[in-house]
């Protein structure tokens, strides 16, 4: 089994068993059931997860992303960004790009993410969903600035501005962007933050 795959069914176990009940049970949003290749192409072209239905029945679009408790001590949630060196050159622009996702749904889990230690995966730490169309927007207008070779792991705020660090992965396979989600707060209330737990 590849990395890949093993955080695929990671993910996957944290939607099936935790996302549900924990996060979309409290939001009363309900899961609907796509055909597997529809929700693939709808992952691979716009960074969408699942699609989900809320009390007024209006359909929600969600990019999910886990982790387990060893990232417990961060306060961002997480987009990737870049894939520098990958061969294909459409792989370059990673899901930040292509994000077409209303909802970025974050978790930090309790337990541990490796196959044989799933069983200790039974909560979330804390999980937050954002609104994506909020953060493009900032994005887009100059109050989130994206800052590259800063040095900086953590994001940091000058004169009203979020700036965010590109951040390489270890394996150096890719590299992602932290939004920090008490600056967010501080910054922008809870507008962009349609609920959360933990993280504040």
């Amino acid at each position: 089994m590849t990395k890949t795959d093993d955080d695929w069914n990671f993910s996957n176990y944290v939607h099936d068993k935790l996302a549900r009940p924990y996060i979309y049970g409290i939001l009363k949003w309900k899961v609907i059931n796509i055909n597997e290749n529809v929700i693939k192409n709808l992952d691979i072209n716009h960074g969408i997860d699942h699609i989900l239905e809320n009390e007024k029945g209006i359909r929600i679009h969600v990019q999910e992303r886990f982790r387990d408790n060893f990232y417990k001590a961060y306060c961002d949630a997480t987009l990737r960004y870049r894939r520098d060196f990958n061969p294909n050159p459409e792989r370059i622009k990673s899901e930040f790009y292509k994000i077409k996702a209303d909802y970025l749904v974050y978790g930090i889990t309790n337990g541990k993410k490796f196959a044989d230690q799933r069983n200790t995966l039974t909560g979330f730490i804390k999980w937050v969903v954002l609104d994506l169309k909020f953060i493009k927007e900032k994005i887009n207008s100059g109050f989130i600035k994206i800052i590259t070779r800063s040095g900086k792991r953590t994001c940091w705020v000058e004169n009203k501005i979020l700036h965010c660090p590109e951040n390489l992965n270890p394996d150096g396979s890719s590299s992602f962007l932290p939004f920090d989600i008490k600056l967010i707060n501080d910054l922008w209330g809870q507008q962009p933050i349609v609920a959360q737990k933990g993280f504040l």
